[in-house]
Protein backbone atom coordinates (compact mmCIF):
# COMPACT_ATOMS: atom_id res chain seq x y z
CA UNK A 1 0.00 0.00 0.00
CA UNK A 2 2.82 2.64 0.87
CA UNK A 3 4.73 1.51 -2.38
CA UNK A 4 1.44 2.43 -4.42
CA UNK A 5 1.08 5.56 -2.32
CA UNK A 6 4.24 6.69 -3.51
CA UNK A 7 4.33 5.72 -7.30
CA UNK A 8 0.66 8.10 -7.13
CA UNK A 9 2.49 11.07 -5.51
CA UNK A 10 5.63 10.71 -7.58
CA UNK A 11 2.57 10.31 -11.01
CA UNK A 12 0.76 13.46 -10.20
CA UNK A 13 4.32 15.20 -9.60
CA UNK A 14 5.10 14.66 -13.08
CA UNK A 15 1.39 15.61 -14.42
CA UNK A 16 1.17 18.21 -12.66
CA UNK A 17 4.75 19.79 -14.01
CA UNK A 18 6.22 19.38 -10.46
CA UNK A 19 9.24 16.46 -11.30
CA UNK A 20 9.90 17.95 -15.00
CA UNK A 21 12.83 19.47 -15.46
CA UNK A 22 11.51 22.65 -16.07
CA UNK A 23 12.69 24.56 -12.79
CA UNK A 24 9.59 27.00 -13.41
CA UNK A 25 7.30 24.22 -12.94
CA UNK A 26 8.99 23.01 -9.65
CA UNK A 27 7.19 24.35 -6.16
CA UNK A 28 8.96 25.99 -3.80
CA UNK A 29 7.84 26.70 -0.70
CA UNK A 30 7.55 30.41 1.33
CA UNK A 31 8.53 30.98 4.36
CA UNK A 32 4.71 32.34 5.95
CA UNK A 33 5.24 35.31 8.53
CA UNK A 34 2.30 36.97 11.19
CA UNK A 35 3.01 40.41 11.36
CA UNK A 36 2.22 41.98 15.07
CA UNK A 37 2.80 45.60 16.23
CA UNK A 38 3.23 47.16 20.00
CA UNK A 39 1.03 49.64 20.06
CA UNK A 40 1.35 52.34 22.08
CA UNK A 41 -1.74 54.51 23.16
CA UNK A 42 -0.02 57.11 25.04
CA UNK A 43 2.01 58.51 22.03
CA UNK A 44 0.13 61.76 20.28
CA UNK A 45 0.20 59.08 16.89
CA UNK A 46 -0.14 56.06 18.65
CA UNK A 47 -3.85 55.24 17.01
CA UNK A 48 -2.80 56.55 13.49
CA UNK A 49 0.17 54.25 13.72
CA UNK A 50 -2.32 51.01 14.47
CA UNK A 51 -4.84 51.86 11.97
CA UNK A 52 -1.80 52.51 9.12
CA UNK A 53 -0.59 49.01 10.46
CA UNK A 54 -3.49 47.28 10.46
CA UNK A 55 -4.62 48.10 7.06
CA UNK A 56 -1.10 47.91 5.25
CA UNK A 57 -0.69 45.20 2.35
CA UNK A 58 0.17 41.89 3.08
CA UNK A 59 4.56 41.62 2.73
CA UNK A 60 4.30 39.99 -0.92
CA UNK A 61 7.47 37.60 -0.63
CA UNK A 62 5.85 35.79 2.22
CA UNK A 63 3.22 33.25 3.16
CA UNK A 64 0.41 35.67 5.23
CA UNK A 65 -0.31 33.99 8.13
CA UNK A 66 -1.58 36.47 10.26
CA UNK A 67 -4.16 35.46 12.72
CA UNK A 68 -6.85 37.03 15.30
CA UNK A 69 -4.16 38.62 17.44
CA UNK A 70 -2.06 41.53 15.38
CA UNK A 71 -1.41 44.32 18.78
CA UNK A 72 -0.23 44.27 22.00
CA UNK A 73 -1.18 47.45 23.90
CA UNK A 74 1.83 48.68 25.75
CA UNK A 75 -0.02 50.27 28.30
CA UNK A 76 -1.51 46.60 30.06
CA UNK A 77 2.39 44.74 29.69
CA UNK A 78 4.24 44.64 32.96
CA UNK A 79 7.34 42.79 33.82
CA UNK A 80 9.84 44.28 32.07
CA UNK A 81 10.53 47.65 33.89
CA UNK A 82 9.82 46.97 37.61
CA UNK A 83 6.60 48.65 38.72
CA UNK A 84 6.65 50.82 35.77
CA UNK A 85 3.98 49.56 32.55
CA UNK A 86 5.36 48.90 29.16
CA UNK A 87 8.29 47.89 27.22
CA UNK A 88 11.92 49.77 26.54
CA UNK A 89 11.74 52.12 23.83
CA UNK A 90 12.93 55.02 22.70
CA UNK A 91 11.75 58.48 23.66
CA UNK A 92 11.06 61.56 21.39
CA UNK A 93 14.67 62.91 21.12
CA UNK A 94 16.36 59.98 22.75
CA UNK A 95 18.63 57.79 22.03
CA UNK A 96 18.69 55.63 18.17
CA UNK A 97 19.01 51.76 19.34
CA UNK A 98 17.78 50.39 22.88
CA UNK A 99 20.89 48.66 25.25
CA UNK A 100 21.45 45.06 24.68
CA UNK A 101 19.84 44.48 27.77
CA UNK A 102 16.70 46.18 27.30
CA UNK A 103 16.03 44.37 23.81
CA UNK A 104 16.86 41.16 25.56
CA UNK A 105 14.26 42.01 28.06
CA UNK A 106 11.72 42.90 25.95
CA UNK A 107 12.12 39.91 23.51
CA UNK A 108 11.98 37.80 27.16
CA UNK A 109 8.45 39.52 27.86
CA UNK A 110 7.07 39.19 24.44
CA UNK A 111 8.61 35.57 24.13
CA UNK A 112 5.80 35.04 27.66
CA UNK A 113 3.49 37.26 26.43
CA UNK A 114 3.22 34.79 22.88
CA UNK A 115 3.13 31.79 24.40
CA UNK A 116 0.90 32.54 27.18
CA UNK A 117 -1.92 33.76 24.54
CA UNK A 118 -0.83 30.47 22.78
CA UNK A 119 0.00 32.53 19.33
CA UNK A 120 1.55 28.74 18.14
CA UNK A 121 -1.74 26.72 18.33
CA UNK A 122 -3.48 29.66 16.39
CA UNK A 123 -0.49 29.53 14.17
CA UNK A 124 -1.16 26.01 14.16
CA UNK A 125 -5.15 25.87 13.48
CA UNK A 126 -4.94 28.16 10.73
CA UNK A 127 -2.22 26.03 8.79
CA UNK A 128 -5.19 22.64 9.05
CA UNK A 129 -7.83 25.32 8.52
CA UNK A 130 -9.84 24.39 11.94
CA UNK A 131 -13.55 25.18 11.23
CA UNK A 132 -16.76 24.68 12.73
CA UNK A 133 -19.55 26.30 14.66
CA UNK A 134 -19.57 24.12 17.37
CA UNK A 135 -16.74 21.31 19.06
CA UNK A 136 -18.70 18.63 17.69
CA UNK A 137 -18.57 19.60 13.85
CA UNK A 138 -15.36 20.94 14.30
CA UNK A 139 -12.88 19.62 11.90
CA UNK A 140 -9.18 20.28 10.42
CA UNK A 141 -8.46 20.23 6.58
CA UNK A 142 -6.16 20.52 4.04
CA UNK A 143 -7.39 23.39 2.18
CA UNK A 144 -4.30 26.03 3.08
CA UNK A 145 -1.97 24.03 2.63
CA UNK A 146 -3.27 23.31 -0.93
CA UNK A 147 -3.17 26.53 -1.58
CA UNK A 148 0.60 27.13 -0.50
CA UNK A 149 2.24 23.65 -2.43
CA UNK A 150 0.47 24.23 -5.85
CA UNK A 151 -1.22 20.91 -5.95
CA UNK A 152 -3.81 20.99 -8.83
CA UNK A 153 -5.71 17.44 -7.07
CA UNK A 154 -6.29 17.84 -3.26
CA UNK A 155 -3.69 16.52 -1.32
CA UNK A 156 -7.09 14.76 0.37
CA UNK A 157 -7.24 12.61 -2.98
CA UNK A 158 -3.80 12.55 -4.17
CA UNK A 159 -2.68 10.63 -0.51
CA UNK A 160 -5.98 9.49 0.59
CA UNK A 161 -5.18 11.22 4.00
CA UNK A 162 -7.99 11.09 5.23
CA UNK A 163 -8.44 7.24 6.08
CA UNK A 164 -5.05 5.73 5.77
CA UNK A 165 -2.19 5.93 7.99
CA UNK A 166 0.35 6.01 4.98
CA UNK A 167 -1.37 9.34 3.73
CA UNK A 168 -0.86 10.70 7.17
CA UNK A 169 2.70 10.01 6.47
CA UNK A 170 2.87 11.66 3.33
CA UNK A 171 0.82 14.39 4.33
CA UNK A 172 2.80 15.14 7.18
CA UNK A 173 6.38 15.02 5.18
CA UNK A 174 4.87 17.65 2.65
CA UNK A 175 3.28 20.22 6.02
CA UNK A 176 6.77 19.39 7.88
CA UNK A 177 8.54 21.44 4.77
CA UNK A 178 5.53 24.22 5.37
CA UNK A 179 5.22 24.79 8.91
CA UNK A 180 8.26 24.47 10.59
CA UNK A 181 9.50 28.33 8.32
CA UNK A 182 6.36 29.88 9.97
CA UNK A 183 7.67 33.24 11.82
CA UNK A 184 6.05 35.92 13.96
CA UNK A 185 7.26 39.93 13.54
CA UNK A 186 6.63 41.83 16.62
CA UNK A 187 7.16 45.54 15.45
CA UNK A 188 7.95 48.54 17.79
CA UNK A 189 7.75 51.43 16.42
CA UNK A 190 8.66 55.08 17.83
CA UNK A 191 7.67 58.54 15.89
CA UNK A 192 8.80 62.46 15.91
CA UNK A 193 7.68 64.94 13.46
CA UNK A 194 9.91 67.48 11.92
CA UNK A 195 8.31 69.93 13.98
CA UNK A 196 6.79 68.26 16.67
CA UNK A 197 3.22 69.76 16.87
CA UNK A 198 -0.10 67.79 16.70
CA UNK A 199 -1.88 69.23 19.30
CA UNK A 200 -5.44 68.34 17.58
CA UNK A 201 -3.95 65.11 17.18
CA UNK A 202 -3.23 64.78 20.76
CA UNK A 203 -7.32 65.84 21.98
CA UNK A 204 -8.16 63.10 19.77
CA UNK A 205 -6.03 60.42 20.98
CA UNK A 206 -6.98 61.11 24.77
CA UNK A 207 -9.52 58.52 25.11
CA UNK A 208 -8.10 55.83 22.53
CA UNK A 209 -6.66 53.53 25.41
CA UNK A 210 -10.00 52.94 27.04
CA UNK A 211 -11.01 51.32 23.88
CA UNK A 212 -8.50 48.32 24.43
CA UNK A 213 -9.50 45.34 26.19
CA UNK A 214 -6.60 43.64 27.63
CA UNK A 215 -2.95 43.32 26.26
CA UNK A 216 -4.33 42.16 22.93
CA UNK A 217 -6.68 43.44 20.54
CA UNK A 218 -7.91 42.08 16.98
CA UNK A 219 -7.59 44.08 13.89
CA UNK A 220 -10.49 46.36 13.79
CA UNK A 221 -10.27 48.78 17.30
CA UNK A 222 -12.59 51.53 16.85
CA UNK A 223 -12.60 52.24 13.33
CA UNK A 224 -15.14 55.19 14.46
CA UNK A 225 -13.37 56.25 17.33
CA UNK A 226 -10.61 58.64 15.49
CA UNK A 227 -9.48 60.19 11.89
CA UNK A 228 -6.79 60.06 10.97
CA UNK A 229 -6.55 63.70 11.06
CA UNK A 230 -6.01 64.54 7.12
CA UNK A 231 -7.19 68.22 8.25
CA UNK A 232 -3.93 68.93 10.14
CA UNK A 233 -1.79 67.22 6.80
CA UNK A 234 0.20 70.70 6.83
CA UNK A 235 1.71 71.11 9.61
CA UNK A 236 3.82 67.85 8.79
CA UNK A 237 7.33 67.64 6.52
CA UNK A 238 8.27 65.03 8.07
CA UNK A 239 8.39 62.24 10.44
CA UNK A 240 11.43 59.89 11.78
CA UNK A 241 10.83 55.96 12.98
CA UNK A 242 12.72 53.93 14.97
CA UNK A 243 11.41 50.63 14.27
CA UNK A 244 12.67 47.81 16.80
CA UNK A 245 11.49 43.93 15.07
CA UNK A 246 11.41 41.11 17.19
CA UNK A 247 11.54 37.53 15.30
CA UNK A 248 10.18 34.63 16.67
CA UNK A 249 9.79 30.76 14.80
CA UNK A 250 7.44 28.03 15.89
CA UNK A 251 8.50 25.12 17.32
CA UNK A 252 7.63 22.49 14.56
CA UNK A 253 9.60 19.34 14.64
CA UNK A 254 9.02 15.69 13.71
CA UNK A 255 8.14 14.82 17.41
CA UNK A 256 5.54 17.92 17.60
CA UNK A 257 4.30 16.70 13.57
CA UNK A 258 4.13 13.15 15.39
CA UNK A 259 2.10 14.30 18.20
CA UNK A 260 -0.56 16.29 16.50
CA UNK A 261 -1.25 13.94 13.60
CA UNK A 262 -1.83 11.12 16.27
CA UNK A 263 -4.19 12.70 18.86
CA UNK A 264 -5.24 15.69 17.24
CA UNK A 265 -5.47 15.75 13.64
CA UNK A 266 -9.13 14.76 11.97
CA UNK A 267 -10.86 15.93 8.78
CA UNK A 268 -13.88 14.30 10.10
CA UNK A 269 -15.79 15.79 13.23
CA UNK A 270 -14.04 14.39 16.27
CA UNK A 271 -15.23 16.29 19.23
CA UNK A 272 -12.38 14.22 21.58
CA UNK A 273 -9.95 15.45 19.28
CA UNK A 274 -10.45 18.80 19.03
CA UNK A 275 -11.14 19.12 22.55
CA UNK A 276 -8.10 17.33 23.23
CA UNK A 277 -5.98 20.24 20.76
CA UNK A 278 -7.77 23.21 22.22
CA UNK A 279 -6.94 22.05 26.05
CA UNK A 280 -3.06 21.00 24.99
CA UNK A 281 -1.25 24.41 26.53
CA UNK A 282 1.99 23.09 26.30
CA UNK A 283 3.02 21.53 22.69
CA UNK A 284 2.62 24.14 20.61
CA UNK A 285 5.40 27.03 21.24
CA UNK A 286 7.13 29.81 19.91
CA UNK A 287 11.02 30.76 20.42
CA UNK A 288 12.49 33.53 20.23
CA UNK A 289 15.15 34.27 17.06
CA UNK A 290 16.74 38.11 17.18
CA UNK A 291 15.61 41.55 16.74
CA UNK A 292 16.77 44.30 14.16
CA UNK A 293 16.79 48.13 14.72
CA UNK A 294 16.59 50.68 12.42
CA UNK A 295 16.27 54.62 11.88
CA UNK A 296 14.13 55.82 8.84
CA UNK A 297 13.50 59.69 8.10
CA UNK A 298 11.18 60.84 5.68
CA UNK A 299 11.10 64.43 5.08
CA UNK A 300 9.01 66.10 2.17
CA UNK A 301 7.89 69.53 1.29
CA UNK A 302 4.24 70.68 2.54
CA UNK A 303 1.18 69.08 -0.44
CA UNK A 304 3.36 66.34 -1.53
CA UNK A 305 1.89 63.28 1.04
CA UNK A 306 -0.79 63.70 3.29
CA UNK A 307 0.09 62.74 7.26
CA UNK A 308 -1.54 59.38 6.61
CA UNK A 309 0.37 58.69 3.60
CA UNK A 310 3.65 59.72 4.60
CA UNK A 311 2.96 57.92 7.92
CA UNK A 312 2.40 54.82 5.99
CA UNK A 313 5.60 55.44 3.82
CA UNK A 314 7.74 54.97 6.44
CA UNK A 315 5.96 52.60 8.51
CA UNK A 316 6.32 49.86 5.44
CA UNK A 317 9.55 50.84 4.26
CA UNK A 318 11.22 50.46 8.30
CA UNK A 319 9.66 47.01 9.02
CA UNK A 320 11.04 46.00 5.29
CA UNK A 321 14.25 47.43 6.21
CA UNK A 322 14.29 45.37 9.48
CA UNK A 323 12.73 42.46 7.56
CA UNK A 324 16.04 42.61 5.00
CA UNK A 325 18.45 42.53 7.82
CA UNK A 326 17.06 39.86 9.80
CA UNK A 327 17.21 37.45 6.75
CA UNK A 328 20.96 37.96 5.83
CA UNK A 329 21.16 36.76 10.19
CA UNK A 330 18.95 34.15 10.20
CA UNK A 331 18.92 31.42 7.31
CA UNK A 332 15.55 29.69 7.82
CA UNK A 333 14.33 33.41 7.64
CA UNK A 334 15.61 33.74 4.17
CA UNK A 335 13.42 34.46 1.24
CA UNK A 336 13.62 32.61 -2.17
CA UNK A 337 12.89 34.44 -5.32
CA UNK A 338 12.57 32.58 -9.10
CA UNK A 339 15.05 33.64 -11.54
CA UNK A 340 12.74 35.24 -14.14
CA UNK A 341 14.75 36.21 -17.49
CA UNK A 342 18.18 35.73 -18.92
CA UNK A 343 19.58 38.16 -20.45
CA UNK A 344 22.02 38.80 -23.39
CA UNK A 345 23.18 41.71 -25.15
CA UNK A 346 22.43 42.24 -29.02
CA UNK A 347 25.36 40.35 -29.82
CA UNK A 348 24.26 37.34 -28.39
CA UNK A 349 26.60 38.53 -24.85
CA UNK A 350 25.24 37.04 -21.35
CA UNK A 351 24.54 40.02 -19.69
CA UNK A 352 23.08 38.43 -16.10
CA UNK A 353 20.02 37.28 -14.81
CA UNK A 354 16.92 38.85 -14.00
CA UNK A 355 14.91 38.44 -10.76
CA UNK A 356 11.86 40.40 -8.86
CA UNK A 357 13.67 41.20 -5.70
CA UNK A 358 15.53 44.70 -4.62
CA UNK A 359 15.94 47.58 -2.29
CA UNK A 360 12.72 46.06 -0.27
CA UNK A 361 14.20 42.87 0.33
CA UNK A 362 18.23 44.18 0.93
CA UNK A 363 19.72 43.53 -2.49
CA UNK A 364 23.14 45.76 -2.25
CA UNK A 365 26.23 45.93 -3.74
CA UNK A 366 28.92 43.21 -2.01
CA UNK A 367 26.17 40.97 -1.01
CA UNK A 368 25.86 37.44 -3.43
CA UNK A 369 23.46 34.82 -3.69
CA UNK A 370 23.08 31.54 -4.48
CA UNK A 371 21.89 29.60 -6.96
CA UNK A 372 19.31 26.68 -6.32
CA UNK A 373 17.60 24.02 -7.92
CA UNK A 374 14.63 22.56 -6.59
CA UNK A 375 14.46 18.50 -6.01
CA UNK A 376 12.04 16.50 -4.98
CA UNK A 377 12.32 12.99 -3.87
CA UNK A 378 10.09 10.10 -3.90
CA UNK A 379 8.29 10.76 -0.31
CA UNK A 380 7.41 14.23 -1.81
CA UNK A 381 10.05 16.26 0.21
CA UNK A 382 11.66 19.40 -1.43
CA UNK A 383 15.45 20.38 -1.32
CA UNK A 384 17.60 22.88 -2.68
CA UNK A 385 20.33 21.73 -4.50
CA UNK A 386 23.06 24.94 -4.87
CA UNK A 387 24.31 25.42 -8.81
CA UNK A 388 25.80 28.95 -8.68
CA UNK A 389 26.77 31.57 -6.71
CA UNK A 390 25.61 35.42 -7.79
CA UNK A 391 25.77 38.86 -7.38
CA UNK A 392 23.85 42.21 -8.08
CA UNK A 393 25.10 45.09 -10.90
CA UNK A 394 25.51 48.08 -8.52
CA UNK A 395 23.41 50.48 -11.22
CA UNK A 396 20.24 47.58 -11.87
CA UNK A 397 19.17 47.18 -8.29
CA UNK A 398 15.26 47.52 -8.78
CA UNK A 399 13.95 49.91 -6.48
CA UNK A 400 10.96 48.33 -5.41
CA UNK A 401 10.44 49.77 -1.96
CA UNK A 402 7.19 50.65 -0.94
CA UNK A 403 5.74 53.36 -3.51
CA UNK A 404 8.74 54.01 -5.05
CA UNK A 405 7.18 54.63 -8.42
CA UNK A 406 4.78 56.92 -6.75
CA UNK A 407 7.61 58.91 -5.21
CA UNK A 408 9.89 58.39 -8.22
CA UNK A 409 7.71 59.26 -10.95
CA UNK A 410 9.14 56.35 -12.85
CA UNK A 411 7.96 53.21 -14.74
CA UNK A 412 8.43 49.77 -13.19
CA UNK A 413 11.19 47.61 -14.74
CA UNK A 414 12.16 44.16 -14.83
CA UNK A 415 13.90 43.76 -11.18
CA UNK A 416 17.31 43.08 -10.41
CA UNK A 417 19.89 42.03 -12.83
CA UNK A 418 22.45 39.85 -11.65
CA UNK A 419 25.72 38.26 -12.98
CA UNK A 420 27.50 35.14 -12.36
CA UNK A 421 30.53 34.65 -9.77
CA UNK A 422 33.17 32.30 -10.81
CA UNK A 423 31.24 29.08 -12.50
CA UNK A 424 28.66 27.11 -12.13
CA UNK A 425 27.76 23.16 -12.22
CA UNK A 426 24.52 24.14 -14.19
CA UNK A 427 23.06 26.54 -16.56
CA UNK A 428 20.53 29.25 -14.96
CA UNK A 429 17.05 29.00 -16.01
CA UNK A 430 14.35 30.75 -15.25
CA UNK A 431 12.43 29.42 -12.69
CA UNK A 432 15.31 28.10 -10.21
CA UNK A 433 15.99 29.97 -6.93
CA UNK A 434 17.51 32.85 -5.87
CA UNK A 435 18.37 33.25 -1.47
CA UNK A 436 20.65 35.26 0.05
CA UNK A 437 24.04 34.04 1.08
CA UNK A 438 25.51 33.71 4.83
CA UNK A 439 26.87 36.59 6.10
CA UNK A 440 29.40 36.35 8.76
Amino acid sequence: MKKLLYILIISLFVVNGWAQTNNINKPYYRNALTSMMIYHPEDEFGYDVYKIFTHLPAFEKFDNHDVDLRVINNEAVKGVKGKDVGFHRQEYGGSVVLTAAEKAKNAEVLTKLLNQSQMGKRMVAKWFDLQGESIDSARFSTRVLESRTNYNVTISEAVMARYTTEGVNVLQTISNDLIEHSFILVSDMTYYTAEQRAEVAKKVLGGIGAFIDGVFTGSNLGDHAALLGEEIADSFTGFKVMTHSYLFQLEWNDSISNIFYTKYYTQTPDPERIKAFLADKSLFKVKYLGVESSVYEKTQKKGVYSRTGLLEMITRRSIDRNIAELQSKYEPFRIKTPVTGVEYNNKGKLLGYRALVGQKEGVAEGRKYEVLETVINAKGKVNYNRVATIKPVNNQIWDNRFNALLENNVDGTEGTLFTLVGTATKQIQPGMLIREQKTN
